[in-house]
């Protein structure tokens, strides 16, 4: 399945890092899945985070998903966050999603 929206996924990465100096990088790899023999490629938003001992910058997942779908939100829902704004919670679908990402990765 084509991704489609990947202007809205560069756009919520722009406005986050120019207004919040955030360094969010976002990223895209393959795998093969075992299960259909296909190529997968997964999304993956990262945090630059400077690193004094070793004088570079260190990449963090904060979150992946094979949809770009769920990158928009998740991305909406740190934009909302980085504002102080109230997250919304009206797509049961995406919080479910998140809240199994969350679970899976030890994030609260």
């Amino acid at each position: 399945m084509a991704k489609a929206y990947g202007p809205t996924i560069k756009k919520l990465q722009r406005a986050i890092n120019e207004k919040f100096d955030a360094k969010i990088l976002f990223n895209k790899t393959q795998f093969v899945s075992e299960k259909s023999n296909k190529p997968i490629e997964l999304l993956v938003i990262k945090k630059a985070i400077w690193d004094d001992t070793k004088q570079r910058y260190k990449n963090i997942e904060l979150f992946s998903s094979t949809s770009d779908v769920q990158i928009v939100l998740w991305l909406r829902d740190y934009w909302y966050e980085l504002n102080g704004w109230e997250i919304p919670t009206d797509n049961k679908i995406w919080n479910e999603a998140k809240a199994k990402y969350n679970n899976k990765h030890g994030i609260q």
